[in-house]
Formats: C-alpha cells, sequence, structure tokens
C-alpha cells in the first residue's frame, strides 16, 4: 500500500515514527501532546494510566535522539494524598503542553486545573490557576496554544469555556459556554491557533472542530456527526497548517482527517509506520520471544502501521511536517507535506 496520501493537489509523504512503550528514556507512555522547538526538537507529553503513572515530559529529536525528561507523576496518582497531590512539577493528568516564544514548556493538568511551567532544559519555573468556573478560573483545562503575540489560550474542558491570559497567567477574556448550537462547545479538547490569529476548537462532544475569532465570533464549523465525507466521531486534537489546511485528530474513527481552509474534506491519514522505529528495534533485539510472537501475527504489516486512538498532532511550520501522537501505540508518526507533488511517470 502507498505511503502518499494526494489530495487537491498536495501530498503528505510518511516519513517515518518514533517510539516505543516505555516508562522513561527512549519510550513514551500514552502521548497526549506534542510541541515542535527549533532544531528538530520535540516537547511529548505523556500521559501514562491508571496502572502506569508515567506522567512526564520527553525531550527528543525529530532523528530519534533522546535528549531528557522531566516532571513525574505526584505520590497522590492514587488521590491519598491531597499535599503531595499539588507538590510542583509533579503531575495527575497531563492533558497538553505548548511552547512560548522563548520555548518554555507549559503543560496543563486537567485534575490539579493548573498549568506548570518549566525552561527549555526541564528547569521548574512556576504553575499557574487556580481551580473554579470563574472568569481566569481552570476547570478542566486541556488544550493550550499560543498566538503571535505571546498570549496562552487555554481551553476548560468542563465548563466549555476558551481563555486568554498573558504568559505569566493574567487573564485577558474569554469566550464560550457548554451546549451543542453553533458556537458552544461540550468537553471541547485541542485547540489551535492560525497565522490570521483565529482560533480552533476540537469540540469533542459535538463532534466537530469550531472556528473563532479572536474575539470569540463564530466563523465556521468543520465536521458533523453523521456518516458521510468529513464525519468526525469525538475530535480530540486539531492543527492548522501554513496553506490554512486543517488536521483534526479523528479519536474514535482512529484517523486524522485533513480539510482546507473553507472546511472542505480533503483526505484522511490512517498510519503508514510500516517499519519499527530503531527504539522499538531495541526491544526487539533484547527481547527473542517479542520477536516470534511478531512472527505469529498474520496481518502484522497492517495492524503496525495504523493509529491507535491518536489524540493530538502539531504541525511544524520550520519543516512542513505533521507530527500525529499515535497514542496507545506509544509513538509519534510524522509526515512531510508537499504542495507541489507530481505523479511518478509510469511509461518510463
Amino acid at each position: 500500500m502507498a505511503l502518499n496520501t494526494v489530495a487537491a493537489g498536495r501530498a503528505w509523504l510518511y516519513s517515518h515514527n518514533i517510539g516505543r512503550g516505555g516508562a522513561a528514556g527512549m519510550g513514551f507512555s500514552a502521548p497526549i501532546g506534542v510541541a515542535p522547538a527549533k532544531d528538530g526538537i520535540l516537547y511529548v507529553a505523556n500521559r501514562g494510566s491508571d496502572t502506569n503513572p508515567n506522567q512526564r515530559i520527553s525531550k527528543i529529536t525529530m532523528d530519534h535522539q533522546f535528549i531528557s525528561e522531566f516532571g513525574s507523576a505526584g505520590a497522590a496518582y492514587a488521590m491519598t494524598d491531597q499535599a503531595s497531590m499539588a507538590e510542583p512539577g509533579k503531575f495527575v493528568w497531563i492533558t497538553g503542553v505548548a511552547l512560548d516564544q522563548d520555548e518554555n514548556v507549559y503543560v496543563t493538568d486537567e485534575w490539579l486545573n493548573r498549568v506548570t511551567v518549566f525552561d527549555k532544559d526541564g528547569n521548574l519555573l512556576k504553575t499557574l490557576g487556580e481551580r473554579g468556573d470563574g472568569q481566569g478560573q481552570l476547570d478542566g483545562p486541556s488544550g493550550l496554544a499560543f498566538d503571535a503575540d505571546d498570549n496562552l489560550w487555554i481551553v476548560n474542558s468542563l465548563n466549555g469555556r476558551v481563555q486568554k491570559f498573558t504568559k505569566d497567567g493574567v487573564y485577558l477574556g474569554g469566550f464560550g459556554s457548554k451546549g451543542n448550537g453553533p458556537g458552544e462547545l461540550d468537553m471541547p479538547w485541542g485547540i489551535a491557533i492560525d497565522q490570521q490569529g483565529d482560533i480552533y476548537v476540537a469540540d469533542w462532544n459535538n463532534h466537530r472542530v469550531q472556528k473563532f475569532s479572536p474575539a470569540g465570533a463564530l466563523l465556521l464549523a468543520v465536521g458533523h456527526p453523521a456518516p458521510g465525507p468529513g464525519a468526525l466521531k469525538h475530535p480530540t486534537g486539531v492543527a492548522v497548517d501554513g496553506d490554512g489546511d486543517v488536521y483534526v485528530m479523528d479519536w474514535m474513527n482512529e484517523r486524522v482527517m485533513i480539510y482546507d481552509r473553507n472546511a472542505k474534506p480533503l483526505t484522511y491519514l490512517r498510519g503508514d509506520a510500516v517499519e519499527v522505529s530503531p527504539w522499538g528495534q531495541m526491544s526487539l533485539s533484547a527481547n527473542p520471544d517479542m520477536q516470534k510472537r511478531r512472527r505469529q501475527v498474520y496481518d502484522l504489516e497492517e495492524q503496525q502501521r495504523a493509529f491507535r486512538m491518536p489524540v493530538a498532532c502539531a504541525f511544524d511550520q520550520q519543516t512542513n511536517r505533521l507530527i500525529v501522537c499515535d497514542t496507545q501505540r506509544n509513538r509519534l508518526q510524522i509526515y512531510e507535506k508537499d504542495t507541489n507533488y507530481q505523479d511518478p511517470q509510469y511509461n518510463l
């Protein structure tokens, strides 16, 4: 099967995948967010699970190099020690990661209702936010993104609000309310901001992505719950590239839907990781039984290539690459966008 997905004069060319399951180091534990930095560096937010609370941020390069990790699951992951739960630098339920213009790392925690801020080397700088339903308070914070003025936008999943702050946490405004009508939000999750400053929000329980002006005016909606082209089922993440193409993590359909700037569905990605990553190959080389088990899977290539419950994505404008958090497979899948793609000649 082809590793190129072509539509409307552009192509998404599968490049490679990074990752394997792991509690630390060269491994991910349910990667739920990714933020690209300069020089091919990626910050990956690991959410972990109920049985493996490996809450941390992995700092890696796009060519498989592990650099460092920081943050950890608090002693209160079992919800027994309230003092430990609030300890700075600890997480209970990571929901997103974003970088400011200085490449400081901002991480949301929906259980603690706060944002933890590290410098690019993982040193703890501060925490922001307080729990509540009022202006400037956080109620299940999930997606976060910075605009061109380095202001921080945070999605409040539980009360359907999108709020704007300075990078130091000063409340500047917001919009949104809970519901299923135009402009209303029900359990929103991911957020992205395009080059014009318009805001895209993954409206999880309404099976759509809504686009707003910075003032909160509804501009358009992407997706719908009914069967057919462009349908979505509980979208979680969203990204926008420099051409205005919109990438939506269609979580329950286990794919990435791609729309143009006018909400026209273009195509979708199902996953193309036909190879084992270098990190994964290390595990196979160390475990002969794992190799034998893989040989017993009759449709191994198809299972290996596909996304499994992907949650988030990011578009790296510097390299023109789409980075997909293939969450349940503990890896990233990376695609290069080609806006001048030409089909190969078949008469050579």
